[in-house]
């Protein structure tokens, strides 16, 4: 192994324990006289609430705590201060918390949910879009009514609750010169994160304070949220965090949390609550539906010269983290293209559904769908080959985006060449049949991904009396490797075996603060800040090896992970050697921090979101997709897929691959299967029988990955981001080789067997 392990594909620092089933997830967490507690949902999308019943519930022997939204009038939110922790007057979607229950043991808490009586008067539902958009009903009296945090901009006396624009060039003047122009829809389905792991908490909580045990994204973030909506001082909020079993956005915000937190105070014990996988699917959180329009134009010689994009983003009941995707998805919605001039016209809309919050990708999951598809339909019109219309068109070092940066450190031509090498672009038609008669497609798509800015992250590093070091930094491992990629960081400054650096568990009693685990921002962020820590480090133990050998500080000098003294090069120690030295004997302990932000190099976009520097780095790559289709059957088999992305530098490269396969097994699902259906406001294939994800049987596809070194000059090491990313240009590369093969353009995801069977019908 070289001194410097960046580059080096370390096995995972979390993989023992996990694969041996040592690691405690949420659900695996106890705490000494805890109770249970069960919920009682609506079975309404939109009803007044005239009667809620508890006398009965309350009689339950081992019945501690009963609660409803008429004892429990708490609000909170993360962006919009607007989500009761159950249902105050009236229920706003199917499956929210009308009432909970907190008991001995969690049959009794069943059981006393069952005797709660709630009468109901139906209301309107406001079940789409469209209806949110006419106003047939209100889903909120006064949305202007609630208090806003920052970041959203709700329109009064509608169910808009956030608009964003972003406007550059003149958009009239670049359709004049347009040879060709498209104009399409593109409508992604509302779909479920649909993590291994369900939401669990366990909050111990009374009037002065609360602990909360949970798998939390972003705990710091789920501490400032939970210390306002029950008015703790911020140092009264404890948050540890249990392993998380799957995230993809889901567990970013407070969920079981308030309820636990709201009946444990009630109880004045703690209160344990998990969600089944049916209370997932109806009250968790999920990717919400939208609805693009766009209009895109370009010249006879394949150059595009402008596109408007009309965006309608469903955020569900309540405003969660709408907004944020509203904004980050606006800033990609023109992806990762040379557009001289571009519009993009987006709100975010409320409806009588469960909650929408990010997934994996804050919205470019869903942009990249829309203008891939459109880019795909306009390579077409032109009758270019659509690698080489993109190769014309994608942003290169030097040019303009449409935020009005200059850009850099862009391997997005590279990403698409290497991507539709993957499957062999050159080597065959876009389309062609089988001996036994299938349809043979390829598809291609790229996107354009920003990192949440401005934002700080800090790391602690200490070093221990054997010489270990123990590293403290909030960032989650949610399976995209951090605490491997965080040591391997720290061990190329400190010249030392990365297997002799741990990351700590996460709490926010202890853990230096982070802003959240989102974005693919943490090896960014807290690879800086541990960069820092680790150089103080190295300062922190030189005059304790000066003063072990009896030299002047001034004379040791530290290289490749070892002390030497300028005056006697007899005098050597290495790093992983310092626990043997005896140099930290009787001595202050060795601690160091670094602290990491981008506020300074931020510059903050005007209301028409134009910026020199709008994101600390941007994230680009590129992936192409060979499919099978059975015209029998209308059933889509997946052949190959190139993938291809810029990382930046590539920390740990195995990691860097691993999420980019796992990325495409997922956005299959996204692509061909993933839809939550409603139906008089009622959730239909809340189960994972009737709502389909992929498993191991849907990846025997041939996967070919690249990874595109571009190095960032803020990164560590030159490090950009891949958690997030890979998913983006999956779906719309799948789709678009569906299209081909079917000579139709489609123009939803998923594109389901049906879709494909009754194709322009």
């Amino acid at each position: 192994m070289s001194i410097y392990p960046i580059g080096e594909c370390l096995p995972r620092k979390d993989g023992r324990a996990k694969v041996t089933g040592k690691s405690k997830f949420g659900a695996d967490w106890n705490v000494t006289g805890q109770l249970y507690a069960a919920v009682l949902h609506s079975p309404h999308g939109h009803a007044k609430i005239l009667s809620v019943d508890v006398s009965e519930a309350k009689k339950l022997p081992g019945v501690r705590a009963v609660l409803c939204g008429a004892c429990c009038e708490v609000l909170y939110g993360h962006m919009l201060v607007d989500q009761p922790i159950f249902a105050v007057n009236k229920v706003r979607y199917y499956g929210e918390p009308v009432a909970a229950v907190a008991a001995d043991d969690l049959r009794t808490a069943k059981e006393a949910v069952r005797l709660i009586k709630v009468e109901y008067e139906p209301l309107p539902l406001v079940d789409s879009i469209d209806d949110a958009l006419s106003k047939k009903a209100m889903v909120h009296d006064d949305l202007m009514a609630y208090q806003a945090l920052g970041g959203v901009s709700p329109v009064a006396g509608t169910n808009i609750v956030d608009t964003y624009t972003l406007k550059h060039g003149d958009i009239d003047e670049g359709f004049k010169q347009a040879d060709v122009v498209v104009e399409n829809e593109f409508y992604c389905a509302m779909g479920q994160h649909t993590p291994l792991e369900t939401h669990v908490a366990i909050a111990d909580a009374d009037e002065h304070g609360c602990h909360v045990y949970t798998p939390a994204q972003s705990p710091f973030m789920i501490r400032g949220v939970l210390a306002k909506a029950f008015g703790y001082r911020v140092d009264r909020v404890r948050v540890t965090c249990t392993e998380i079993g799957g995230g993809f956005g889901c567990k970013v915000e407070a969920r079981l949390e308030p309820i636990a937190i709201a009946l444990s105070r009630a109880a004045r014990k703690p209160v344990k609550i998990e969600n089944d996988r049916g209370e997932e699917f109806e009250s968790a959180l999920c990717r919400g539906p939208v609805r693009f329009r766009m209009k895109t134009g370009a010249t006879k010689d394949g150059k595009l010269v402008a596109q408007h994009m009309l965006i309608h983003w469903d955020t569900g009941a309540y405003t969660t983290f709408g907004p944020r995707i509203n904004f980050n998805a606006g800033f990609g919605a023109n992806g990762p293209y040379h557009i001289p001039n571009a519009f993009v016209d987006s709100y975010v809309v409320m409806t009588n559904k469960t909650l929408a919050t990010a997934y994996r990708g804050f919205g470019i999951t869903e942009v990249a769908c829309a203008h891939e598809t459109q880019m795909e339909a306009l390579a077409e019109k032109l009758g270019m080959d659509s690698l080489e219309f993109r190769l014309k068109n994608v942003l290169r070092d030097g040019m303009e985006s449409v935020t009005g940066e200059i850009v850099t450190s862009m391997g997005g031509a590279e990403c698409l060449e290497k991507a539709a090498e993957g499957i062999g672009w050159k080597d065959k038609p876009r389309r062609w049949v089988t001996e036994d008669g299938k349809l043979r497609g390829k598809g291609l798509a790229c996107y354009m991904k920003l990192t949440g800015t401005p934002s700080t992250t800090s790391a602690m590093l200490r070093v221990n009396d054997d010489g270990t070091v123990t590293l403290l930094e909030g960032s989650r491992e949610l399976g995209q490797g951090v605490e491997t990629a965080l040591p391997q960081i720290a061990a190329s400054v400190l010249g030392m075996n990365p297997e002799r650096i741990l990351m700590s568990p996460v709490d926010t009693a202890f853990t230096p603060y982070d802003k959240t685990t989102t974005a693919s921002r943490s090896t960014f962020h807290g690879g800086n800040a541990v960069m820092l820590a680790a150089k103080e480090i190295i300062e922190k133990l030189k005059p304790l090896v000066a003063k072990k050998w009896k030299v002047d500080l001034a004379s040791i000098v530290f290289k490749d992970g070892v002390f030497t003294s300028k005056n006697n090069n007899t005098l050597t120690l290495h790093m992983d050697d310092i626990g043997k030295s005896g140099i930290m004997k009787e001595e202050p302990p060795v601690l160091a921090t670094g602290t990491y932000g981008t506020k300074a190099l931020w510059d903050a976009p005007d209301k028409y979101h134009q910026s020199k520097r709008p994101a600390a780095f941007w994230m680009i790559g590129a992936q192409a997709a060979e499919v099978e289709i059975d015209p029998k059957t209308g059933t889509t088999k997946i052949i190959r897929m190139g993938a291809a992305h810029d990382v930046g530098k590539a920390i740990n490269p195995d990691s860097c691959r691993q999420q980019i396969e796992g990325s495409l097994v997922m956005g299959v699902g996204n692509a061909i299967m993933e839809e939550m259906i409603y139906q008089d406001g009622v959730l239909v294939n809340g189960n994972l029988v009737d709502y389909k994800i992929p498993t191991s049987m849907d990846a025997d596809f041939e996967m070919n990955i690249a990874l595109v070194e571009k190095p960032d000059p803020e990164g560590p090491h030159g490090v950009k981001g891949i958690g997030e990313p890979g998913l983006a240009p999956t779906a719309p590369s799948i789709i678009n080789a569906i299209s081909a093969a079917c000579e139709h353009r489609f123009t939803t995801m998923p594109v389901k067997p049906e879709d494909v069977l009754f194709r322009g019908e």
